[in-house]
């Protein structure tokens, strides 16, 4: 509380201040709280042109908890100002009511008051408060289109409804997407489904196969891949990041919403970083699209074998706000050449899973290990390895490279050589897997084959090992990313053969590729191995209380595995069943039981706890 007594003894300078409150065109949702839209009150000095004073209220505020914010004002100067804390000559406002129950006070310490007619004013500053706190302020609504009624936004954001509880990114990963076409047009339109990794939710559409070609091609600026138009998205948001006018428009005519975090979006981003409205025949077609795509998806994508789906098509006849129209929606994502994709770079490395160094200083700490024990006997592989040594310390990428190269030119026996090329000068998956290939086949060679006769089961513990289990672990990464589930398996369950102690983490890149390819009966048989048994990590816990939940539904067993992992880890629960979505940016360490590991679990294992029926429906009862 402020003394009036030490308010009185401010000096007063000949100034008139405005004071106001409103309630805020914007929303604010915290982490794991409810949204609300806040209140501000504001103090201005009319005299000098200067905001004298702001505050935040969650709620409306009290009248008293008004007057002290004032008071504080007075107590402290704006940032910036060279004025010292004073009193003004008088306070104007355009409350009356907060004019009448302020005013004693203010008299007891000689502030005047009267009332002004200043809302214009003070919309213009309540309303630049609003936007820089929340930017989304300003975007146009959807009803402020031409010819765009609240009929037809109504039946766009039902059909959205359906297609989010559809769930239809289960199927489809960002590199797959669909062609659509809704009559009356002639040509369709091919969209990505976003949504499959647990992270935004919703469609990229493109008008032309050129422009969503350009997105998986490598370019060094991502902008130049921008289509002309602009780049259209229907995403699924939280409250918070829907245009003020679209939420009072769901309130008032009642608009569906399938969920908290599904507040459909659909905007156009330009390449001057503008946001735009679709228009009224934007707004049909996706209404369409909407409706048609869920009864494709889970019917007609047929599994190739290979990794992807085969090429194919239909059509439906759905209804609409414009009536029944014919849309026609096909895959034909296979298309576009996987190998031609830019390399992707990922939490993967399994070195960091066990809390280690990264992997290039692990590299680089096995130069000293050589010292002190065998290394490969033949004496150009020797030095070529020590060249790579010194790769791994080596801070410039360009001249890791050059090592690289140097050291394939002493001995072409060289795996870590071709792992370091394929890390980080290789700009396509196909070039990856090359130098991968050749990682492995060199590996091999510098070995000979007396190590895999004599030395199987201590792989990775013989020091020159490591290069051709690098290697290997590389290939069998590509080939997955490729589509070539089958060969990847392959390659980890060997690797698991060879050192079945798992120094790489292979247990857990095999375990997620079991369930992708829904081999559920040897992911259970590894998840037993009694060489893994003591596997105290989220990966292992979770998953097993899945795989029991498979084989027996909500059983006893089940449900002591799950508590199991849940004391291990608590955090995982809200990434699985929507309590948090999966951040952009993925961590790039772990820690156990922390909540670093169930992002990272999430963003693996979201998909595959989906594709189980009622797993995370179980799951949400025990949140």
């Amino acid at each position: 509380m402020h003394s009036l007594l030490s308010l009185k003894k401010l000096p007063q300078q000949p100034e008139s201040w405005f004071l106001a409150v409103q309630k805020l065109d914007i929303w604010i949702t915290p982490p794991d709280e409810k949204a609300y839209q806040p209140y501000a009150m504001l103090v201005f000095n009319l005299d000098h042109n200067l905001l004298q004073g702001i505050d935040i209220f969650e709620s409306a505020p009290t009248n008293e908890e008004i007057k002290e914010a004032f008071f504080a004002s007075m107590r402290q100067s704006p940032p910036g100002s060279p004025q010292d804390p004073h009193r003004p000559h008088e306070v104007l406002f355009i409350d009356k009511d907060l004019l009448g129950a302020l005013t004693p006070s203010l008299a007891d310490i000689e502030i005047e008051t009267s009332y002004d007619s200043l809302e214009e004013f003070a919309d213009e500053i309540f309303s630049g408060l609003a936007h820089s706190l929340q930017p989304n302020t300003q975007v146009p609504g959807l009803l402020e289109q031409k010819n765009i009624s609240p009929e037809l936004v109504g039946d766009l954001f039902n059909a959205a409804a359906e297609f989010y509880r559809a769930a239809p990114w289960i199927y489809l990963t960002n590199i797959q997407f669909l062609s659509v076409q809704v009559e009356p047009e002639n040509k369709p339109r091919y969209i990505i489904i976003m949504g499959n990794g647990g992270v935004e939710y919703g469609l990229i559409v493109y008008k032309r196969l050129d422009d969503i070609e350009r997105q998986f091609t490598f370019l060094d600026n991502p902008e130049e891949a921008l289509p002309k138009e602009g780049y259209n998205s229907f995403n699924f948001e939280n409250r918070s990041r829907v245009p003020l006018l679209d939420l009072e428009a769901i309130e008032d005519y009642g608009w569906e919403i399938a969920e908290e975090d599904a507040y459909p979006v659909p905007a156009i981003y330009t390449e001057n970083r503008e946001i735009k409205r679709p228009e009224r025949i934007d707004l049909l077609w996706y209404e369409a699209a909407l409706r048609a795509i869920p009864k494709f998806v889970p019917d007609y994508l047929k599994d190739d074998g290979r990794g992807d789906y085969e090429l194919t098509e239909a059509e439906f006849d759905v209804a609409t706000y414009a009536g029944r129209v014919k849309v026609k929606v096909g895959y034909p994502s296979n298309q576009i050449i996987r190998e031609l994709l830019p390399v992707e770079i990922k939490f993967g490395d399994k070195d960091k899973r066990n809390g280690d160094l990264p992997s290039f200083n692990r590299r680089a700490m096995e130069g000293t290990m050589a010292s002190f024990g065998t290394t490969f006997e033949d004496a150009d592989d020797r030095q070529s390895q020590e060249i790579m040594y010194q790769a791994w310390e080596e801070q410039n990428p360009a001249k890791r490279i050059s090592l690289a190269y140097e050291a394939l030119s002493i001995s072409p026996n060289n795996a870590d050589a071709w792992v370091l090329l394929a890390e980080e000068e290789a700009d396509t998956k196909a070039r990856a897997l090359n130098y991968y290939k050749n990682g492995v086949d060199a590996g091999k060679r510098a070995l000979g084959p007396q190590y895999f006769a004599e030395y199987v089961g201590n792989f990775w513990g013989i020091l020159e090992t490591r290069p051709y289990m690098r290697a290997r672990a590389g290939l069998a990464n590509t080939l997955w990313s490729l589509g070539q589930t089958g060969e990847a398996a392959f390659h980890y369950r060997d690797m698991l053969r060879l050192n079945p102690g798992d120094n790489q983490g292979i247990r857990f890149s095999l375990l997620n590729l079991l369930l992708e390819i829904k081999n559920y009966d040897e992911a259970e048989a590894l998840l037993a191995q009694e060489e893994y048994s003591d596997s105290a990590m989220a990966e292992w816990l979770y998953t097993q209380a899945l795989i029991e939940f498979y084989k027996n539904g909500d059983s006893p067993k089940a449900n002591e595995l799950l508590a199991n992992a849940m004391q291990q880890n608590k955090h995982v629960l809200k990434y699985l069943t929507g309590g948090k979505r999966i951040p952009n940016y993925l961590p790039d360490t772990l820690i156990i039981g922390g909540e670093n590991e169930a992002v990272l679990y999430a963003s693996s294992y979201l998909n595959h706890w989906r594709k189980i029926f009622g797993a995370l429906a179980w799951l949400k009862k025990k949140r």
